[in-house]
């Protein structure tokens, strides 16, 4: 049918989302970004800021290609099993955009930028955080 192609192409939608989360803050973001994360939330994964966009898209395009090539089998295959696939797409893609909205949104947080200079020590890097108000930066920590 073709309004299921449509639905099919609607999945597409949540690639310029992701795009539009990581743009709108990119002058707010960390040089140095958490993007994995243990069993208590705390960051053990990190990447430049250019690496977390292409991780964090990367990974929805390669969900994004796969899911529409399923969907579109099954809707030839089988029709019956196009609305589960579809359902299941849906909701993988759901998570997909919220890892990656939440991930923009921990490392927005001033707080968490000082933790993760606390919780490494074999890293080589420098994390500065801006004085609301004064616009003047402190350095949180350097190691060589």
């Amino acid at each position: 049918m073709a309004w299921h192609k449509a639905l099919i192409i609607l999945m597409w939608l949540g690639l310029p989302i992701n795009v539009w989360a990581y743009w709108s803050a990119w002058d707010h973001l960390p040089a140095r970004m958490a993007v994995h994360f243990d069993a208590n939330w705390q960051p053990n994964g990190y990447t430049s800021r250019e690496g977390a966009v292409q991780l964090g898209l990367g990974i929805m395009l390669v969900m994004l290609i796969l899911f529409t090539v399923n969907t579109l089998i099954i809707d030839a295959l089988k029709p019956q099993a196009f609305w589960p696939a579809l359902v299941i797409s849906y909701f993988v893609l759901g998570v997909c955009t919220y890892a990656n909205y939440s991930i923009v949104n921990f490392n927005l947080q001033p707080k968490q930028a000082a933790q993760m200079v606390e919780g490494k020590s074999s890293s080589q890097f420098l994390v500065a955080n801006l004085h609301p108000g004064t616009g003047t930066a402190v350095t949180l920590a350097t190691e060589n």
